[in-house]
């Protein structure tokens, strides 16, 4: 093999050792903590919030090699060579209830999001006024 392809494999290897590292890292993320807080105790009262978790990562890598259509005048070896890699990936959390221990008994109360409630309402909104102008034409 060239000595550029050798070179491409030895810079690949710590490519895929971070993003195996990356991984790890998300699976140690997505655990019971990640979705339930630790109890907050106030008197006779226990509280839990309670949270939904998403993670998400995308990564790619690519090789290359091959015979170019002149080859190497020292060696007439052809050479080719190439090579990449990326990623990415984003995690996001928000509080969904909050979990209420009492000597009553126990109790979730839902934590509404009243903003993405009415993102979603504009925006149901506004398809539906597209609909209407299209189809009036």
């Amino acid at each position: 093999m060239s000595e550029n392809f050798n070179k491409l494999i030895l810079e690949s290897i710590p490519d895929q050792q971070a993003a195996n590292e990356l991984i790890g890292r998300l699976f140690d993320i997505t655990s019971a903590d990640a979705v339930y807080s630790q109890p907050i105790t106030v008197g006779d009262h226990t509280i839990i919030n309670a949270s939904e978790y998403s993670a998400t990562l995308g990564m790619g890598y690519g090789g290359g090699g091959g015979v170019g259509p002149n080859p190497d005048e020292a060696t007439q070896q052809a050479n080719g060579y190439g090579g990449g890699g990326g990623g990415g990936g984003a995690t996001m959390s928000r509080p969904v209830a909050a979990i209420i221990i009492s000597p009553s008994g126990v109790r979730v109360e839902p934590i509404v999001d009243v903003t993405k409630i009415a993102i979603t309402l504009f925006t149901a909104l506004g398809a539906m006024a597209m609909a209407l102008r299209k189809m009036k034409r």
